[in-house]
């Protein structure tokens, strides 16, 4: 079952919005779960920044809020893509 909603949600980015949105309702929120990733971590505007498995660009739009020097690295082309169009 995993396997396949991995494929859809490759596929349809809008069951991929839902599923990461459902996953972060016991930290009341996505945008919370992101927060939560970066406690105790201090980036500044120059802090070169590596995200690494970035999917469709979530983290990574509230990383480049942070910090310009911005690296995204995923292994999925079509995850490079999604993230291209999510955060130019």
């Amino acid at each position: 079952m995993a396997t396949i909603l991995r494929h859809w949600s490759y596929r349809y980015q809008c069951l991929y919005d839902g599923i990461s949105r459902l996953a972060a309702l016991g930290v009341r929120g996505e945008a919370r779960l992101r927060q939560l990733a970066m406690l105790g971590l201090t980036i500044h505007a120059d802090t070169k920044v590596l995200n690494l498995c970035f999917l469709s660009g979530q983290a990574t739009q509230f990383l480049v809020k942070v910090s310009q020097n911005l690296t995204g690295v995923d292994a999925s082309t079509l995850s490079l893509k999604r993230a291209q169009q999510n955060v130019p």
